[in-house]
């Protein structure tokens, strides 16, 4: 298959080490059973389940959308093949999904297409209609949607997928519709080299799931190979009763031995109770609207294309502005990389959310939305802000609560623990911000907090390389004492 058609069909095929895993999950074979793999692909699972004799050709079912795997699938010796769109094909309003064929097995590697991707956008209202219990944001989600939807009671589903599912908030819906009707026996965080030979940028889990709901004792066991080399499946593990997961922040799946933190969480006030800000806004052409800004030789942007650049002492809020563009892990302080032109002419192309303060002129501070940690640094007064990659943020309360207090506070390690409850990618979005907690700090502490925070800003302006350990372990001892 040509990488064009590989990306548009979400094709990305199974390492022979996890078809191997894969199937030895599944149990209870025999006469009766009837296996489903929904997307065929290249019929790794089948060839491994016929090679082992765990059933007969005629007991296994393989439906895939690419005309071009049947003749390779009946090689193998099933005849039981339908090329079709498997997700747009479904009818759950029918009280007999797909003619009452259930199956008591299902494996499978279903496609990886997210909302951005040109099959979803084409078909996303067929989609939503369909998925409207768990939303139509990628593909794989509704793949193991329909296959639990297609299980027989007790029967079992092995699924290797997008792990994003884990912790993510769009997933929110569908982690609660798996934890209420399912026992999930076992999710594998698999090893991050493991599609690395494939070109999938994906991190995976395998799940493996029964058709009951789990009892009230019932514990999910993360088995955590990330770090494992690609063919090693004997990972670190972790439990934790299912029915718990109900009450953490959006469902979210704690393989990380959080409970006490996810608890802490739902019990305090929400930290942006006392902020205001958020999302930023889209040039619509950065290329065309941006610039890198000059401090003196000094620049602290890449280029990504933008050729343009603009001394700082020329930015003066009329016909340039400081615009907060990056993410990454600077914490406390980085100079505004980039210039926005604001003529009006530039301004009419621009897309900024309705609440979006253009005048703004207090000091807030950014949250990265793409980097590795929760990583804040003071913002520039009145500067603009992107919608994705860098998240601004201002006190309502500045007397009481300076920007400096919630830079320290969120650059904290129990901050960064928390965050990494909520969402374990490197992608950060509004909405886990929004459920950070904020817990009554003593006017002690916070001046504290304040003290040091601020002098590690005029530390980091006069040295970019200057080495704050000492001074973050201090505000973590406090933050720590309150949640800890």
């Amino acid at each position: 298959m040509d990488k064009q058609k590989q990306k548009n069909l979400g094709a990305f095929y199974t390492p022979v080490s996890a078809v191997e895993y894969m199937v030895s999950k599944l149990t209870g074979f025999c006469d009766k059973s009837k296996l489903l793999e929904p997307s065929g692909g290249d019929g790794a699972f089948v060839s491994v389940i016929l090679k082992r004799g765990l059933l007969k050709s005629e007991q296994i079912t393989v439906w895939d959308i690419n005309p071009e795997v049947k003749n390779y699938i009946e090689n193998l010796g099933i005849k039981n093949i339908v090329i079709k769109d498997t997700l747009l094909s479904t009818n759950f309003a029918s009280n007999s999904l797909f003619r009452g064929e259930l199956f008591s097995h299902i494996i499978g590697n279903p496609p990886y297409l997210n909302k951005q991707s040109a099959y979803i956008k084409k078909n996303k209202h067929r989609l939503g209609d369909l998925f409207k219990e768990i939303g139509a944001n990628d593909t794989y989600a509704m793949f193991l949607y329909l296959g639990c939807k297609l299980l027989e009671e007790n029967g079992e589903l092995c699924f290797i997928i997008s792990d994003t599912y884990l912790t993510l908030g769009i997933h929110k819906k569908l982690r609660k519709f798996l934890l209420k009707n399912y026992t999930i026996n076992e999710i594998t965080l698999c090893s991050k080299k493991l599609f690395r030979d494939s070109g999938a940028l994906v991190n995976t889990s395998i799940i493996y799931l029964t058709n009951k709901k789990s009892s009230d004792s019932h514990k999910i066991i993360f088995n955590d190979c990330r770090e494992n080399e690609a063919d090693n499946y004997i990972g670190k593990k972790f439990k934790t009763i299912q029915k718990n997961i109900l009450s953490y922040p959006d469902y979210v799946f704690d393989f990380n031995g959080g409970a006490k933190l996810l608890g802490k969480i739902n019990e305090l006030k929400k930290m942006v109770s006392l902020l205001d800000g958020g999302l930023g806004m889209h040039t619509t052409d950065n290329n065309e609207f941006l610039a890198i800004v000059d401090y003196g030789g000094k620049k602290y942007a890449s280029n990504n294309g933008i050729n343009k650049i603009v001394s700082a002492t020329d930015i003066d809020g009329k016909k340039w502005k400081f615009y907060h563009k990056k993410g990454g892990n600077n914490k406390y302080y980085l100079p505004t990389e980039y210039a926005i032109r604001w003529d009006k002419e530039a301004v009419s192309h621009y897309k900024m959310p309705k609440n979006y303060d253009i005048d703004i002129k207090r000091i807030g501070f950014v949250v990265s939305g793409i980097c590795s940690n929760l990583t804040a640094r003071l913002s520039t007064p009145g500067a603009l802000w992107e919608s994705n990659k860098a998240m601004c943020f201002f006190p309502k309360d500045p007397q009481k609560y300076p920007p400096e207090l919630f830079v320290g506070v969120l650059n904290s390690d129990i901050y960064n623990k928390m965050i990494k409850l909520l969402n374990h990618t490197n992608s950060l979005q509004i909405r886990d911000i929004k459920k950070l907690p904020w817990p009554d700090f003593t006017n002690e502490d916070v001046n504290k907090i304040i003290t040091i925070s601020k002098n590690i800003i005029a530390k980091i302006k006069e040295n970019m390389d200057y080495s704050f350990n000492g001074e973050q372990e201090k505000i973590n001892q406090i933050v720590n004492n309150y949640f800890l």
